[in-house]
């Protein structure tokens, strides 16, 4: 028994430790993309710079825990990323609250600036910061991390360390483009990374968090 308790105490250890490493890479890895390597792409400009763009995000954020569930953890990705789990409901409640904010931004944007949306943006915009950002954002932070943290914690701890690091990864961006000391990014940021594990726990489904964020994103880029 004690043998069985020492291995499971190993296991778990190694666990986190393999958990930690992923973490220390891959934001290491996002902060050199965005950093640096993001200024050779925008030598390209226009569809190639997009494309890159996203292919960048596709490679750092999806392919390492794909791999590592599927491979290390021995588990189906679609099974523990809760992707094929209550899909219609997550389908649902992301439209439905995806409506609602851009039935918000909307009042602010017409009723309240009295401004148009833009419509007309730039092809990453539309790629990377709607197609893109939901489903590589919300597998790596609601789908792994806060999965992972919340099985050796309770749920709000879990979420509120999950929306630090989530904040976190903001982080490089803004220093490139000098909006770092802009203090009301931080509080806010973090808040929305609260709301969307909320939303991700009470739903049970990925998708509804993956269709929210992508419409929310892409409502705050048309502003």
């Amino acid at each position: 028994m004690e043998t069985k308790l020492s291995v499971e105490s190993e296991a778990k250890i190694y666990r986190v430790r393999t958990l930690i490493l992923y973490l220390l890479g891959f934001y290491f890895v996002w902060a050199l993309k965005e950093l640096w390597i993001i200024n050779y792409f925008q030598l390209f400009g226009g569809t190639t710079y997009a494309l890159l763009n996203a292919l960048a995000k596709v490679l750092v954020w999806i392919v390492p825990i794909w791999i590592y569930v599927k491979y290390y953890l021995n588990i189906n990705p679609m099974n523990y990323f809760n992707m094929n789990i209550n899909v219609k409901k997550g389908l649902i409640w992301g439209v439905i609250l995806s409506l609602l904010v851009g039935l918000y931004y909307t009042i602010v944007v017409y009723l309240v600036n009295h401004r148009t949306f833009h419509f007309l943006l730039p092809l990453d915009d539309y790629l990377d910061e709607f197609l893109v950002v939901g489903i590589t954002e919300e597998m790596v932070f609601r789908g792994l991390i806060l999965k992972e943290i919340s099985n050796r914690m309770s749920f709000w701890k879990a979420n509120v360390m999950t929306s630090l690091l989530f904040l976190l990864i903001h982080y490089p961006i803004w220093i490139h483009h000098g909006e770092f000391f802009n203090f009301w990014n931080h509080p806010y940021i973090f808040l929305i990374g609260l709301i969307f594990g909320f939303i991700y726990k009470k739903t049970g489904s990925l998708w509804s968090v993956v269709l929210l964020h992508s419409f929310y994103d892409l409502f705050v880029n048309m502003m």
